[in-house]
């Protein structure tokens, strides 16, 4: 039979029997009381104050935390579900969700779903229908601005070759002057951007064959009124070479001013700038 807990004492001064007895009953030596055994998670059961849970008040903040992640998984979870292609902005607590990624279609490699977004991502943003707007009206400007000057060296050409062929030494300079406009309105054209202009390139082409041939002309005509002034002015004027060469680069000129103000006109009125004629230019 199994003993109580202190049944096998004895006493420490005559080694009698006391059991559970405070005071041995053959020398009355005090022996104080028992030891009463310690508990264990191993041999025991376990005490009732560690069986029992915490009270309420302790456990409201775990359970309000894992409400919280519980809610904000779901809010998650839900945003990147209704709309996989807008980023999810950083939170109050400074973490972010990346956008998911978009789905491969049957047949095709991650890799190249991967490098056709990267791609996507870098390259640059097509303008917008106002900034193309805009700069296409600066392009049309920036056109209208070297037409004027063109059109004031055009204007200067006849009399100074009417001067030149009475003799007057002043017309060679003036006739210099106007070959090195026109050198300075060829390099100008040649420079433009027209890329937000329709048919901007056919437009410059037309332009710049224009001022080639114009400059060309003023050259031939310049080579042709020095020698003559210097020769005192008898040689036919009709019959030079240069002066020749500039009527035919004068001719080419013109027809290619023809090409530029028909290709010039719509965008003109379109921006409510001059509408130059080819003997203007």
């Amino acid at each position: 039979m199994a003993h109580e807990p202190g049944s096998s004492r004895f006493c420490q001064r005559c080694g009698s029997h006391v059991g559970t007895l405070a005071q041995c009953p053959r020398c009355r030596a005090h022996q104080g009381f028992p030891e009463q055994p310690t508990a264990s998670y191993a041999t025991g059961p376990e005490p009732d104050r560690l069986r029992r849970r915490p009270p309420a008040w302790r456990r409201a903040p775990v359970l309000i935390s894992l409400a919280v992640a519980i809610l904000a998984f779901v809010v998650t979870w839900w945003v990147v579900t209704a709309n996989p292609s807008r980023p999810i902005q950083n939170t109050g607590a400074g973490q972010g969700v990346a956008p998911s990624s978009p789905r491969t279609a049957p047949g095709t490699s991650g890799g190249a779903a991967s490098a056709t977004s990267t791609s996507t991502s870098t390259s640059t943003p097509a303008p917008t229908g106002r900034s193309s707007g805009r700069a296409a009206r600066q392009q049309a400007e920036a056109i209208e601005e070297l037409l004027a000057s063109s059109s004031d060296a055009r204007s200067s050409l006849p009399d100074a070759l009417a001067s030149a062929t009475r003799c007057d030494r002043d017309a060679v300079e003036d006739i210099r002057d106007i070959t090195v406009s026109r050198r300075d309105q060829l390099a100008t054209a040649q420079a433009l951007g027209v890329s937000a202009l329709k048919g901007g390139a056919r437009l410059k082409d037309a332009l710049v064959d224009a001022l080639d041939a114009s400059h060309d002309a003023d050259a031939a005509f310049l080579a042709w009124a020095g020698r003559h002034v210097e020769e005192g002015c008898e040689a036919p004027v009709e019959s030079d070479r240069d002066y020749r060469r500039g009527l035919d680069r004068s001719e080419a000129a013109q027809q290619a001013k023809t090409r530029f103000a028909a290709a010039w006109r719509p965008i003109a009125e379109t921006y409510g700038l001059t509408v130059w004629r080819p003997d203007q230019i």
